[in-house]
């Protein structure tokens, strides 16, 4: 199918990765936000000034505002999250958002006639790497509440595809960055906050050994690959990597943010967190032949890190 002229809407559409999406579906389709807007990084009226038609400030949760809100809705991008770090301390509310948060979407979206369900899950659900890449048959093996509860979601969403007829498509993002991503609190990326250090001057804080990897994907092409996936009706009923598929590990991270910045790589060194993952690399071999993606690699576009602008007090 064609994103163009559809009515969409976007739970967690203020989000990071959710604000991006909105914003480019908004070029050419009626968007409509649902969100809570507890993590948001960007108010209704900045939606609004991004060309999204209607902003909903709602709860996943709420059974009516949600049935409502998907009301007239062609194709659902289920964007509403609970975090990853947040579900070290609050294990039953993440939960409770992300697997009952689903069902509860996806319900709403076969009551009222939704014609594609897009899950945005997470490449959490794989757990550390047990091979050199991780395709999408890797062994599922989620190591925090976080990534069990989308895994959960992904659950939900094929049952629904397969036993409900309901069209679904399951992305998993691996790492992504760029502008409006989290640099503070318990939604706080590790590429932000480095950043926000870095420009005032101070050295990055690596948990653990350093060594560990990510597969970093710039957040437009994260936004590119989940709108390919949505159109793809060879994705049906499917899930798919969206990455970049190379890793990089957090200590090498940290020194290309050092060097934009323009300041002496002398990490402060902490205990690795509970429940870290050791190593992320993506095999995008399916998300090549399917969608011709991505474009960006942080290693060779430095230019795409995000950097502040602004000193924090």
């Amino acid at each position: 199918m064609t994103l163009k002229n559809a009515t969409i809407l976007i739970t967690g559409g203020a989000g990071f990765i959710g604000s991006h999406l909105s914003s480019e579906l908004s070029k050419h389709n009626r968007v409509i936000v649902f969100d809570n807007f507890s993590s948001a990084v960007l108010k209704p009226k900045d939606l609004l000034n991004l060309g999204v038609s209607r902003v909903i400030r709602g709860d996943i949760l709420n059974e009516k505002q949600l049935e409502k809100g998907l009301r007239g809705i062609d194709v659902v991008f289920h964007l509403a999250v609970a975090c990853v770090r947040l579900s070290l301390s609050e294990k039953l509310p993440v939960h409770t958002v992300n697997a009952t948060g689903t069902l509860e979407a996806l319900i709403a979206a076969k009551k009222n006639g939704v014609k594609r369900f897009v899950y945005v899950s997470s490449s959490e659900v794989y757990g550390s790497a047990e091979k050199n890449t991780m395709d999408e048959q890797h062994p599922i093996s989620p190591t925090t509440v976080y990534g069990m509860s989308k895994y959960m979601g992904e659950l939900y969403t094929h049952y629904f595809n397969d036993r409900e007829d309901l069209p679904t498509v399951i992305v998993r993002p691996f790492n992504t960055y760029g502008p409006r991503s989290h640099c503070e609190g318990v939604y706080g990326e590790v590429i932000p906050r480095f950043a926000v250090r870095a420009v005032n001057g101070k050295q990055p804080i690596i948990f653990g050994s350093g060594t560990q990897t990510r597969d970093f994907t710039f957040v437009t092409d994260t936004v590119d690959g989940i709108i390919r996936a949505g159109q793809s009706d060879r994705l049906t009923g499917e899930a798919i990597n969206i990455a970049y598929g190379a890793e990089v590990s957090i200590t090498d991270i940290a020194k290309i943010i050092c060097k934009k910045a323009g300041v002496p790589f002398r990490p402060i060194m902490k205990p690795a967190r509970p429940n870290d993952v050791s190593r992320h690399k993506a095999d995008i071999s399916k998300a090549k032949t399917v969608l011709t993606h991505p474009a960006y690699p942080i290693t060779c576009h430095g230019s795409k890190t995000a950097i502040p602008t602004r000193k924090r007090s």
